[in-house]
């Protein structure tokens, strides 16, 4: 292990390889440990010897379930590689892996192209601001296309695709006809073709100087990618210019300083290829990822930001004394028993023993033990250094997302941590559950230990949730998909050793209010009286509150004018108010005219409406206010027709009282309000309450001779509404990087030799469409046995939450008698 590798943070690279399922990501990721000597064989999915895919149900599928992280060096660099699933029900593992990465190696199927899942990945990993190098893989399958798979890039992806290298195709003859056959590629920068000797595990292959159509096309790529660079770098201008614009005299070094340059400030992407089961082209990937990918010093510094929802951020200072590390996964180590944290360090070096401060939930923490995660194995270290992920052994409370702040050097961690108090990293953000399933417990003994790897499952993955029925005291386990929620309950009865029941898999549907229901109803007033001690006089919160339907157009229209009110209150609170303060030292903001609740419900404060501040002297405004948004969501937990949690309401809040004024506490206001939405809400006429189903955006892949059946099936069956219907190729016009306009048919990508290559050599075009339709997500479980069955086995799909609608009236009463 080279030196520099382990202490030089400029030769760390924190990479994650992204991509649609089956796009290759484990296979190419296997190379890359095989050719940089971290393991002696080649592990291969269809074998379930695979060193990432360690999880028995990842073996048994054939598919990534939980991203792993492992450690190698190539060309002394570290390279901290995580490999991400694939499937769109563990969007969540490549969302907490983004937010810690520097950089990406997103894989394309050469066949496939630019499918569904790789926009949603790369559309993440943009929102991250992180830099990314494409793989075009599988390019020895037949009907592969690299040219089409650039065009792609472009028009789907909206990226400036810079080609570094290109196809190598020989020609074979097969039972009397002419067949190419993919044997490596053509260096675009470098001028030479690299070819693999066939039949060997990939590190034999030979150099050699191009010639004929190769070498045309070698120049023309190479032209392009010198005037691509030209247009947005300023140092390859001068360059080309003083070579008096000869695109081959700029030299290799120039082009990838250049490559570099423009790919750490998101404005083009490298594009690579090769077919990694064949053992072609991961070489010159990892060339690609030290050479172009950022090391934690090129990326900007982390930003901490407070705890509480406001506007003001700070940018946290390398080597200053107060070290910091992000939580970004926590793992149940089954062997030891021991909760394994991972962390990515922004600030200071984390060592062994060292004290943490947890300023997510306020406790303190020892790090007992440190390592480096090999897949499912691990190294103990003496520390995680700035720039490095690591894993803490020996924590009790930390969870996904959390900060951990660390003293460096001799100060103390109190003193360090003060400047930091009530600051965070970018918190990771957890998406919303639509399936459901109950657990039950086999017999009463089973109940804590049920209990236990409940709370075990939680912490390990986010984005399930547990939820108890009030009426029934089932316990509800609720995650992003089918699949999701199976591997979830195969690891709590297998893994955690727990023995429970696990019901059939369900819909979270909620309940509202008619669209057409926009009228305020008749406000109710709820006194609620409770003694705030044994022996002192009841303290009497009064509440006047009315609800309203809050349709679906006017859901975006919340949703901004709520922004609008923070940014007002934020800009009044920076300004200070001279009224109603009880001190001179004292700024008291304004009352806020529409709180969110979550699930588009809103607590609105009508015109007219003056907080009683100075009316309770002795009870923050902050308390006030957090004893109304408290009862609140409370009271929109259950509704009174089908006693599911209430979606899209809007309750406004008349007035509110306490007696006596000088109440000591503000707390008698969440029950008074939480019995006040009851309240209002059971006056609603029965008919005027609707269900609420969640509603998914379903992207399908067919055959063009399959595009009939499917749309009938989905619009007549599945009562969906099919929007859009395209070419899966077509190129469109879109804006780049930098937000030039970018014109995927007027870039220059090479000839597809085998594209269109059928299987008898009959040339014919690549006829899939994608169908584009909203769905509810009641009509997609179990889908995917029926589009193969419709499709000869050749359609996909992919669908992602869109919103909740409210449901007729007949289709409600058939939903609730299903259930």
């Amino acid at each position: 292990m080279a030196a520099a590798a382990a202490t030089n943070i400029q030769t760390v690279r924190n990479i994650g390889v992204i991509a649609h399922i089956d796009a290759g990501k484990t296979t190419t990721t296997e190379r890359m440990l095989y050719y940089s000597g971290y393991t002696k064989h080649i592990g291969n999915v269809d074998e379930g010897d695979t060193v990432m895919d360690y999880l028995p149900a990842e073996r048994n599928r054939g598919i990534t379930i939980t991203s792993a992280a492992i450690t190698f060096d190539w060309n002394n660099h570290r390279v901290n590689l995580i490999d991400t699933p694939g499937h769109a029900d563990f969007t969540f593992e490549v969302i907490r892996a983004i937010r810690v990465l520097d950089g990406a190696v997103t894989v394309l199927d050469g066949v496939e192209g630019v499918e569904a899942q790789t926009e949603t990945v790369w559309r993440q990993a943009a929102e991250m601001g992180i830099p990314r190098i494409v793989f075009v893989n599988k390019m020895d399958r037949e009907g592969a296309g690299f040219g089409r798979a650039v065009r792609e890039i472009v028009g789907k992806l909206q990226a400036r695709a810079c080609i570094i290298n290109m196809p190598l195709y020989k020609t074979k003859i097969v039972d009397g006809m002419t067949t190419a056959v993919f044997c490596g590629i053509i260096d675009v920068i470098g001028m030479k073709s690299i070819e693999w000797i066939p039949g060997t595990d990939g590190r034999e292959f030979v150099v050699l100087e191009l010639e004929g159509e190769n070498l045309d096309e070698a120049r023309k790529a190479r032209v392009a990618l010198v005037e691509t660079l030209a247009e947005i770098d300023d140092t390859m201008v001068e360059k080309f210019l003083e070579l008096d614009d000869d695109h081959l005299a700029i030299t290799p070094a120039d082009i990838n300083g250049a490559l570099r340059r423009c790919t750490l400030r998101n404005q083009i992407v490298p594009v690579l290829c090769g077919a990694s089961f064949r053992n072609i082209g991961v070489q010159p990937l990892l060339d690609a990822i030290v050479n172009y990918l950022p090391s934690p010093a090129d990326r900007p510094q982390a930003m901490l930001q407070p705890l509480a929802a406001e506007n003001k951020k700070a940018l946290l200072a390398r080597n200053t004394k107060c070290g910091c590390a992000l939580a970004f996964k926590v793992i149940h180590d089954n062997r030891t028993g021991k909760i394994l944290v991972f962390v990515r360090v922004y600030a200071g070096v984390l060592t062994t023993f060292a004290k943490l401060w947890n300023n997510s939930n306020k406790t303190e923490e020892r790090a007992l033990k440190l390592s480096r995660m090999y897949a499912d194995e691990s190294v103990d270290i003496e520390e995680i250094p700035e720039g490095h992920i690591g894993v803490i052994s020996g924590t009790k409370e930390v969870r996904t997302g959390d900060t951990l702040l660390f003293a460096t050097g001799t100060t103390s961690l109190a003193a360090a941590r003060a400047p930091l108090a009530g600051m965070q990293l970018l918190p990771i953000a957890v998406p919303q559950p639509v399936f459901f399933a109950s657990i039950e417990p086999k017999t009463v003994s089973d109940a804590r230990p049920l209990e236990q790897g409940l709370e075990t499952l939680l912490r390990e993955d986010p984005s399930l949730h547990v939820t108890i029925d009030k009426e029934t005291g089932q316990t509800q386990l609720s995650g992003m998909g089918e699949l999701h929620l199976e591997i979830a309950s195969d690891r709590l009865v297998n893994d955690l050793k727990v023995n429970a029941y696990v019901g059939a898999i369900q819909i979270a549907y909620k309940e509202s209010l008619e669209a057409r229901y926009d009228g305020i109803a008749t406000p109710v007033t709820k006194v609620y009286s409770k003694a705030t001690m044994a022996k002192s006089s009841p303290v009497t919160a009064t509440v006047t509150l009315a609800v309203r339907a809050v349709t679906k157009d006017a859901l975006a229209e919340l949703e901004a004018e709520t922004a609008a009110a923070a940014d007002a209150v934020a800009s009044t609170s920076s300004k200070g108010s001279k009224s109603n303060t009880r001190t001179p030292a004292i700024e008291i903001p304004p009352p806020p005219p529409i709180l969110d609740l979550g699930e588009s419900n809103t607590l609105v404060f009508p015109d007219g409406f003056t907080m009683p501040y100075t009316t309770y002297p002795h009870i923050q405004p902050q308390e006030l206010l957090s004893a109304l948004i408290s009862g609140a969501t409370a009271g929109l937990f259950r509704g009174t027709r089908y006693g599911l949690q209430i979606h899209a309401l809007q309750l406004v809040l008349s007035s509110f009282a306490l007696d006596p004024p000088d109440a000591p506490s503000a707390s008698v206001l969440a029950p008074a309000l939480r019995f006040a939405v009851a309240d209002a809400f059971a006056q609603v006429p029965q008919q005027a309450k609707v269900l609420m189903e969640p509603i998914m955006q379903v992207t399908i892949t067919v055959a063009e001779e399959d595009i009939g059946g499917v749309m009938s099936d989905l619009s007549s069956a599945r009562a969906g509404r099919v929007y859009a219907l395209e070419d899966e190729a077509a190129a469109t016009t879109t804006s780049g990087n930098d937000g030039v306009g970018l014109d995927a048919n007027a870039i220059y990508t090479p000839p597809d030799a085998t594209a269109h290559l059928g299987k008898h050599n009959v040339r014919h075009a690549r006829s899939k469409r994608l169908i584009k339709a909203m769905v509810p997500l009641r009509e997609m479980v179990g889908y995917l046995k029926h589009l193969r069955s419709i499709t000869q086995g050749r359609g996909t799909f992919t669908m992602s939450f869109e919103r909740y609608e409210r449901v007729s009236r007949e289709r409600a009463e058939e939903i609730w008698s299903s259930l």
